[in-house]
């Protein structure tokens, strides 16, 4: 069935081919259009926000201290420069981190950004008042002044070492906000900053049409000077062949985060480039610890054993994804090849559930996770091959990673099965949000509700000491937690397929970064 359907779809979008002329520009010589992304966000405010592709757009429009460049590597944005222990900004005991902030920055609004700004947002961040879905390095921090306008002072509880990565940096929740606009606000969940939100980014928000778009222009007050194009224009459209047909049309100049489904006919469309970027982004089938089925490690080592990863992901990601194992991207430095590998073998899959045959749920949310009915098609069969039933049941994106308080279907252990994918924003390779004991929600983002003591000591170390021979060592005792105890199974780390018209230059996605890191310096033909 699924393959007729297939076959179907892309007789259609031959049809549609042949139609239309392909790359007829639709938008005017100084706007930009692209879809793609998870849809509509959540919120732009990305202190509140449950997405990471909201993480990543808001680049676009906020300011963080820091970010990652196209080749991975951490430099200044408000900062004049990224501490280090060479430079000073790191204190020899590695518990004070010294920022010095860049004196020609504003606001959207043609206010100064200054230190209060950034002692401000941390306040916010750490707020219980507000809805933040994690606060990992923000709470190592013990003490903040500014002791002038542009120098922050940052002391820690105890050594960090991702700490410049995670404040109000690429990996960390939230950007830099506005005091002088938010300072009157208890907190900041229903406000309507959240929506049309002030930054100091390269591009402000000037309107955003629930559904159908948001709509970004120029900022004349951006410290690199006034961006060279004009507009931006985010489509919001839901559905993947919709933007497939809107960039062979013109309509969209670029399709971000392309459904790996489609590769095959955007790779067709002439004058368009494709580009595939390895990022911290792994997808995986997540296992409910705290389910009677699935306590038994060896019933989720079964599971694992069951699912063809090969066969996954070539239906998947026509070659945009990798096999890897754990939850390390293998394009990081803390990746250890070593780790054992869980093998394909159905036949020792059905000898460790002795002709037991299992019924769960899979869980899934296809509007944000692209491609996601046809992995659960994918997994149904495998693991129907093993005796394991799987029914799949689909959620919004706001309910399946809303919080605890809401119902949320991770976060509240309301699944058995679920497929899922995170995306780290930043490379550094702590991971203590997503499997660390204390990270069980509220307090952080182990859905799988996991706890193995060895792992979260070497977490811990790791965390304690910039020696990165040390923390090697301690991510690869983690590794091999994960494989023997199958907290998660990875499937494939992302290659982020993403697709522009020729007349588009400059874009340069950061492979452990945002996609829009360099925006300010983006052009476009006339």
């Amino acid at each position: 069935m699924t393959i007729v359907i297939r076959a179907t779809a892309l007789l259609v979008m031959a049809v549609l081919s042949a139609c239309a002329p392909a790359g007829t520009r639709r938008t005017s010589g100084d706007t930009l259009a692209f879809s793609g992304l998870a849809g509509e966000p959540d919120s732009l405010n990305p202190m509140l926000s449950n997405e990471a592709d909201e993480l990543n757009f808001s680049h676009l429009y906020m300011s963080y201290l820091i970010e990652n460049d196209a080749t991975g590597a951490a430099v200044p944005e408000i900062a004049r420069e990224v501490p280090t222990r060479a430079n000073g900004g790191i204190s020899p005991d590695l518990r004070t981190i010294t920022y010095h902030i860049r004196r020609n920055v504003r606001w959207q609004d043609g206010a100064p950004l200054t230190a209060a700004d950034i002692v401000f947002s941390y306040r916010a961040v750490v707020n219980p008042r507000n809805n933040v879905p994690t606060r990992v390095g923000y709470e190592e921090v013990r003490s903040i002044k500014a002791p002038d306008p542009y120098t922050v002072v940052v002391g820690l509880r105890r050594a960090f070492s991702p700490f410049v990565q995670y404040f109000f940096g690429p990996q960390g929740t939230g950007a830099i906000m506005p005091r002088h606009l938010l300072k009157s606000y208890a907190d900041l969940n229903r406000i309507p900053y959240d929506a049309l939100p002030v930054g100091s980014g390269p591009f402000r928000v000037v309107r955003w049409r629930h559904g159908d778009s948001i709509e970004l222009a120029a900022n004349p007050w951006y410290w690199r000077g006034k961006p060279r194009i004009a507009r931006i224009v985010y489509r919001v459209i839901p559905d993947p062949d919709t933007r497939l047909e809107q960039l062979r049309t013109g309509e969209v100049d670029a399709y971000f985060d392309i459904d790996p489904q489609l590769l095959p006919q955007v790779r067709r469309i002439p004058n368009v480039q494709v580009t595939l970027t390895p990022v911290n982004d792994l997808h995986v089938l997540r296992f409910n610890l705290r389910d009677p089925a699935l306590r038994d490690p060896i019933v989720r080592r079964a599971i694992a054993m069951g699912i063809d990863r090969r066969a996954l992901i070539s239906a998947a990601t026509h070659g945009s994804g990798k096999i890897i194992d754990a939850d390390q991207p293998f394009s990081g430095w803390a990746y250890d090849a070593t780790t054992p590998a869980i093998r394909y073998d159905p036949a020792a899959a059905r000898r460790l559930l002795h002709g037991r045959n299992l019924e769960l749920t899979l869980a899934i949310a296809p509007q944000i996770i692209n491609g996601s009915r046809l992995v659960a098609s994918v997994l149904q069969e495998d693991l129907r091959r093993i005796g394991v039933r799987a029914t799949v049941k689909q959620y919004s994106s706001a309910m399946y990673y809303g919080p605890v308080a809401q119902g949320g279907i991770l976060a509240a252990g309301r699944y058995q099965l679920a497929y899922d994918a995170w995306w780290v924003l930043g490379n550094d390779p702590d991971d203590s949000w997503n499997f660390g004991c204390d990270q069980t929600p509220p307090a952080g983002l182990n859905y799988s509700f996991w706890c193995n003591r060895a792992a979260d000591a070497a977490s811990r170390d790791a965390l304690a000491t910039w020696d990165r021979a040390r923390r090697t060592a301690d991510y690869a005792v983690v590794q091999r937690a994960i494989v023997t105890d199958l907290p998660v199974f990875t499937l494939w780390q992302v290659r982020i397929p993403d697709a522009y018209r020729s007349y588009v230059h400059g874009i340069a996605p950061a492979p452990m970064g945002s996609t829009f890191w360099n925006a300010w310096s983006w052009t476009v033909s006339p």
